[in-house]
């Protein structure tokens, strides 16, 4: 059931909308905002092939941010920080993991075009669990642009979970067809 929820900004929406109704990535090059169709680059993201390059991203600290093999890994792929949908999302996947009382058996990440000072603000500002790692491809864009997630229009990431094993094989993506709406899992 959705719930009226109002961000630190204060904004008042609707809680997000979950879906199971994904994309096929690699075989579908299109995502939805709202009723406005949007055109995915095509790229190399696919199940069972290693994740496209990392070593451009940089975390919100300003540090090497990309994925260091040894531990499976969650990529929660936004398209901005600064709009509700990402915020309700990350605030989530954050109170899940607070509410676990430990850590994950996998490094999560969230991956943004949000500059790492707007990723730092956000992290402040929301309280985020302490193992999620933020990352940014603000300035090099290589895994946006060989991904196959850039949405052309925007030049910015469409909504998708990545899911990789310690060795930094793709196991599992998610996008969802609208990207206002958040993965059913």
């Amino acid at each position: 059931m959705a719930k009226i929820i109002q961000t630190l900004k204060g904004e008042v929406f609707m809680t997000p909308t979950t879906t199971q109704d994904y994309i096929s990535l690699g075989q579908e090059h299109a995502v939805t905002f709202g009723k406005m169709q949007l055109t995915l680059k095509p790229g190399i993201l696919a199940e069972g092939e290693p994740l496209p390059c990392t070593k451009g991203l940089v975390s919100h600290d300003l540090l090497p941010g990309y994925c260091i093999p040894g531990i499976k890994k969650l990529m929660i792929v936004v398209p901005s920080l600064d709009t509700p949908v990402c915020e309700w999302q990350v605030k989530e996947y954050s109170d899940r993991l607070k509410s676990a009382g430990s850590h994950s058996n996998r490094a999560v990440y969230v991956l943004s075009m949000d500059t790492p000072f707007a990723q730092a603000r956000f992290i402040r500002e929301h309280d985020i669990h302490p193992g999620i790692i933020f990352v940014s491809d603000y300035a090099c864009r290589q895994f946006l642009d060989n991904s196959g997630l850039k949405i052309n229009e925007l030049s910015i990431f469409a909504r998708a979970l990545i899911e990789c094993d310690e060795n930094n094989v793709v196991t599992r993506v998610i996008v969802p067809r609208d990207i206002t709406h958040i993965p059913a899992c």
